[in-house]
């Protein structure tokens, strides 16, 4: 199941990206032409807020995230393990946070309407909590897999 997860979430995320370039072109087209398409910058911005969510959780998958490990690279793979197990941790709790105040922001702002387009604002505002549920989803599994890999290591010691 989570990997149809994965497979809908990378292909929302493409499509979104190509739908929200082609809207920045067609507004800056209709614009030039002297017809500008008012909403088009309100929709591409509610895109690049639900894109970069996807983007972020596809990066966290990959574990494509800048790291800075001169430290760490001296110590012993057991201790980089067991930091890694925490930061993974520490990483969930603020995907937690994210997600409790993600949604009551969510909610508070939830009878305002974007100026141009009348649209809901959580539609907008919703892309925070949705991408940190999917990024604890990522960590999670992460998580486990930390731990097994703990595990194996030490039934081998």
């Amino acid at each position: 199941m989570i990997g149809k997860l994965r497979q809908l979430e990378l292909a929302l995320a493409k499509i979104s990206l190509a739908a929200m370039a082609l809207l920045i072109l067609i507004g800056g087209i209709a614009r030039t032409l002297d017809h500008p398409v008012i909403w088009s910058l309100e929709i591409s911005m509610v895109i690049f807020a639900w894109v970069s969510m996807l983007a972020i959780d596809q990066a966290l998958q990959k574990q494509r995230h800048i790291g800075i490990d001169i430290l760490t690279i001296h110590l012993s793979q057991r201790t980089q393990r067991r930091l890694n197990l925490m930061n993974q941790l520490i990483i969930l709790g603020f995907l937690i946070c994210g997600i409790w105040y993600g949604y009551s922001f969510t909610i508070t702002t939830g009878n305002q309407v974007l100026p141009v387009t009348q649209l809901p604002l959580y539609i907008l505002n919703a892309a925070v909590p949705t991408g940190c549920v999917l990024m604890a989803i990522t960590t999670i599994e992460h998580i486990i897999h930390s731990c097994r890999i703990e595990r194996a290591s030490e039934s081998l010691d």
